[in-house]
């Protein structure tokens, strides 16, 4: 498909404050049907590599298990208050483990074939190929689990204010482990993620939404109003200094020493999101003209564990802002000019 750049150039975007919100709300509910039709950071990201019908379908949850691992570390370093990893009680691995978490009974029972072959279908475990003999597989694999899970929670009852509990496999529990002591040990992140400030503690987010509407032009069209939504990993507004910085916690399969932030367009993310935080910043703190800083917390899932912090330099900025930029105007274009629905493919 041509577009039409001159046009996508003209197209006008301006924020509607009153709408600025900074949220807690849970990844289960960020991710629902209730906020479907907002743009985020990772839509925009959908557009630019896979085209306009991919965003417009919206984004679809895939299992990958390298986002398991991700999002263990990110609940501990920076929900540590809410979350506990559970020791000792171990599910299957990879999409097998998936599929007990999501069958797991309170009551101690198992499942019927019937239940685990239709879970099978969601989860994409198998699908039509689960025979009788990976059913037989299946259950070796996770009784053990649902068992000790049950005894584990008849004998430690939850109660009201407990951390929630995640349950993982053995590989993910030991990766957690060995990222969670190499992150600690660098004191320059953890500065990042616990700043002090001079005589006031910054104000500090963590795993905090900011929800926005904004309405855009294109020229011989009627303005639209478009929702936008964004969770930043941490951030802290520093109202004595007019700084605010976002913090983003990335992990990688490969040595920290080599991450680029602009392989998979980093820079765009934290970009995106200062912009929205400076808004948050002014409307909430009376935080004027802030300066703004960005950082990547690398932490690498392989030996050595290495840990890393890559700030966002002012070329990161301008680059990612340009790009984020373009494709919200994209958005706009192929809504108004091309015709395109979301949720449509």
């Amino acid at each position: 498909m041509t577009l039409d750049n001159e046009v996508i150039k003209q197209v006008k975007i301006t924020p509607i404050l009153d709408s600025l919100r900074l949220e807690d709300i849970s990844d289960s509910v960020y991710f629902s049907e209730q906020y479907s039709d907002y743009i985020s950071n990772s839509r925009l990201g959908k557009l630019k590599t896979d085209g306009a019908e991919a965003f417009f379908a919206g984004l679809k949850s895939e299992y990958n298990p390298s986002f398991e691992t991700g999002g263990l570390i990110h609940q501990i370093v920076l929900q540590g208050d809410d979350y506990e990893v559970v020791n000792g009680i171990f599910k299957p691995t990879a999409k097998a483990g998936l599929m007990a978490e999501a069958l797991y009974k309170k009551d101690g029972t198992t499942p019927t074939d019937d239940e685990i072959k239709a879970k099978s279908y969601e989860v994409g475990y198998y699908k039509d190929k689960l025979t009788s003999n990976r059913l037989q597989e299946f259950r070796a694999k996770a009784e053990p689990y649902w068992r000790d899970r049950f005894l584990y929670e008849q004998s430690n009852p939850w109660k009201e204010g407990d951390k929630e509990r995640i349950y993982t496999d053995v590989k993910n529990f030991e990766l957690l482990h060995n990222c969670l002591h190499t992150l600690n040990a660098n004191e320059e992140i953890q500065k990042l993620l616990h700043p002090e400030g001079l005589t006031e503690k910054p104000i500090i987010g963590n795993e905090k939404t900011i929800l926005m509407d904004i309405r855009m032009e294109v020229p011989g069209y009627d303005a639209k109003i478009y929702k936008l939504k964004a969770k930043l990993d941490n951030f802290s507004i520093d109202t004595e200094e007019n700084i605010i910085t976002v913090n983003d916690l990335k992990t990688t399969s490969r040595p920290a020493s080599i991450f680029d932030p602009t392989y998979y367009s980093y820079q765009r993310e934290i970009a995106f999101y200062s912009w929205l935080l400076k808004l948050v910043a002014k409307k909430f703190y009376n935080v004027e003209k802030a300066i703004t800083k960005g950082n990547f917390l690398v932490v690498s899932t392989i030996p050595e564990y290495e840990t890393r912090v890559y700030p966002m330099t002012s070329k990161l900025f301008l680059l990612g802002w340009k790009e984020a930029l373009y494709l919200l105007k994209t958005v706009a274009y192929l809504n108004m000019v091309k015709g395109y629905q979301f949720n449509e493919v």
